[in-house]
C-alpha cells in the first residue's frame, strides 16, 4: 500500500514550469494562472507565486522553457545552415504546440539559459560562415526576430476559434477572387497563386531570403579581402 504519510515532492520553481508547459501543450487560455498551476500541482495556488514574483516573471520562464526544447529539437553535427533551419523550425514548431505561451513570449527577451543556449548557437553558427563580427549580430539579431514573428504569429493564430480560422483561409479564395479587377489589378492577377501559398511556402521562403542575404554579405567580404590582399 502507498504511504500515505509521504511528503509531496517539494514545489520548486523547475516544477511549476514544467507544470506550466504541460497545462500550455493542452491549449489552455489560464495556464499561468495561480489557480491552473495550483490544479496541476496538487497545491495552494499561492504557494505558485512564492517561487516567481510576478506573472511576468513566469510567463518568461515558460517561455525560456519553450526554447529549450526547441534547442533540444536539434540534431547535433550539422551544418550551419541545416543547424539555423531546424532551430527555426523547432522553434515555430515549440510555439505553435504551446499556442498561448508561444503567442505571448514571441516579443519578448526570456533572459534564461534556454535563450541563450539558442543565440549562441545562432552566433556560432553564422560565424563558422565566415560573416565578419559586426554582420554575425546584425543577421543573428535579422534571423531571430524574423523566426519569433512568424512563430507568434503562427501561434496566435493556432488559438483562433476553428470557425474564425477556416473563414480566414476561405477569403482567398472567395473574398480575394471577388476583388474588383479595375480597383486592385494586382490581386485580379495573381489571386490564384496567392490562394495557392500556405503557411509552410511562407516560412521556405522566409528561410531562402535569408540565405540569399547571407550568401551575398559572405562573398562581398570575400571579395573585399581578395581586393585588400591585391
Amino acid at each position: 500500500m502507498p504511504d500515505k504519510s509521504a511528503r509531496p515532492p517539494r514545489l520548486t520553481r523547475d516544477r511549476i514550469v514544467e507544470a506550466a508547459v504541460r497545462i500550455a501543450a493542452r491549449g489552455r487560455p489560464d495556464g499561468l494562472t495561480g489557480r491552473a498551476l495550483g490544479e496541476e500541482l496538487g497545491v495552494d495556488r499561492s504557494a505558485v507565486w512564492r517561487h516567481f514574483t510576478d506573472k511576468d516573471a513566469l510567463l518568461r520562464a515558460v517561455g525560456d522553457r519553450l526554447l529549450t526544447l526547441a534547442y533540444e529539437q536539434v540534431t547535433t553535427g550539422l551544418e550551419p545552415k541545416a543547424r539555423l533551419e531546424a532551430l527555426a523550425r523547432a522553434v515555430v514548431r515549440v510555439f505553435v504546440g504551446h499556442p498561448y505561451v508561444g503567442s505571448a513570449i514571441a516579443s519578448r527577451t526570456t533572459r534564461g539559459p534556454g535563450e541563450f543556449a539558442v543565440v549562441d548557437m545562432m552566433l556560432t553558427a553564422l560565424a563558422e560562415l565566415g560573416l565578419s563580427p559586426d554582420d554575425v549580430v546584425r543577421y543573428q539579431r535579422m534571423l531571430a526576430v524574423s523566426v519569433l514573428s512568424y512563430a507568434g504569429v503562427s501561434a496566435g493564430y493556432a488559438v483562433l476559434p476553428q470557425k474564425v480560422r477556416e473563414a480566414d483561409e476561405r477569403a482567398w479564395t472567395r473574398e480575394y477572387f471577388a476583388a474588383d479587377a479595375e480597383q486592385y489589378p494586382g490581386i485580379a492577377e495573381y489571386s490564384a497563386r496567392l490562394a495557392a501559398v500556405g503557411p509552410d511556402a511562407v516560412l521556405d521562403t522566409m528561410i531562402e531570403a535569408f540565405w540569399t542575404a547571407v550568401d551575398a554579405r559572405t562573398l562581398s567580404n570575400t571579395n573585399e579581402r581578395n581586393d585588400s590582399h591585391d
